[in-house]
């Protein structure tokens, strides 16, 4: 082989590795342009309970306010009550916290909140970063605890509902599949309880034990209460 075209062959070799490298940097600046583009709008922000202290551990939920199936997006708070949801698409959300394992119910439902915890509803638009969102807990519940039996036979009721109304507005409720034993945070005033299944008599909370007519009870925070109630067949 010549020189002339030896010459010419390396030139061309280099030329090709020139070109070579240049698309591969290319592709990796489009790669890392590309994961910025989709990496999401993002919402940050802070848990404190009704003491405006921060909750460490603390469960925040963000819920699509046009529904959603599947996992919803969460994360949980730092030890100085910080968050950060990343990767969400441009929408509405219900920003939820809870910690039920220190007495906080999630801020969502009016029957724990009832306007003393705070859930906002946020909206972000496309790769948008919304910061300083406060997610404020009402004072800690107490805990209701207890089993649901046949009133004859002392076996388990397996298939009960149990509701829990508000005594100063009954539209703030919460209701839960009973599965036979049962365990629930309750905010700290006045409530009735409800028992209803389709093989028994219904059930209320009443002072008496009958379990005839409906009183109210009141819980203190931090305060554990357990019952027994007994259903009564059709």
């Amino acid at each position: 082989m010549s020189k002339k075209v030896l010459n010419r062959s390396l030139m061309l070799l280099l030329a090709a590795f020139i070109i070579s490298g240049s698309l591969c940097a290319v592709k990796s600046t489009h790669s890392k342009t590309e994961n910025r583009i989709y990496q999401g709008a993002e919402i940050s922000g802070t848990v404190i309970n009704h003491e405006g202290r921060p909750v460490a551990e603390a469960q925040v939920i963000a819920s699509p306010a046009r529904g959603h199936t599947g996992i919803l997006p969460h994360t949980f708070t730092d030890a100085k009550g910080n968050f950060r949801i990343v990767g969400l698409n441009p929408e509405s959300y219900f920003m939820e916290a809870q910690k039920e394992s220190d007495g906080y119910a999630s801020t969502f439902g009016t029957f724990h909140s009832a306007g003393l915890a705070e859930a906002p509803l946020i909206s972000v638009a496309e790769n948008q970063a919304v910061t300083g969102v406060i997610l404020r807990f009402g004072p800690k519940s107490a805990r209701l605890t207890g089993r649901i039996i046949d009133a004859k036979t002392k076996k388990s009721v397996e298939d009960a509902e149990i509701i829990l109304r508000r005594a100063s507005n009954p539209k703030q409720f919460y209701s839960t599949s009973s599965q036979s034993k049962f365990n629930v945070l309750v905010p700290p005033v006045p409530f009735t309880i409800e028992v209803k299944s389709y093989r028994y008599e219904d059930w209320s909370y009443s002072n008496d034990g009958s379990g005839k007519h409906m009183d109210a009870l009141r819980l203190a925070s931090g305060q554990r209460r357990d019952l027994t109630i007994a259903l009564h067949p059709k």
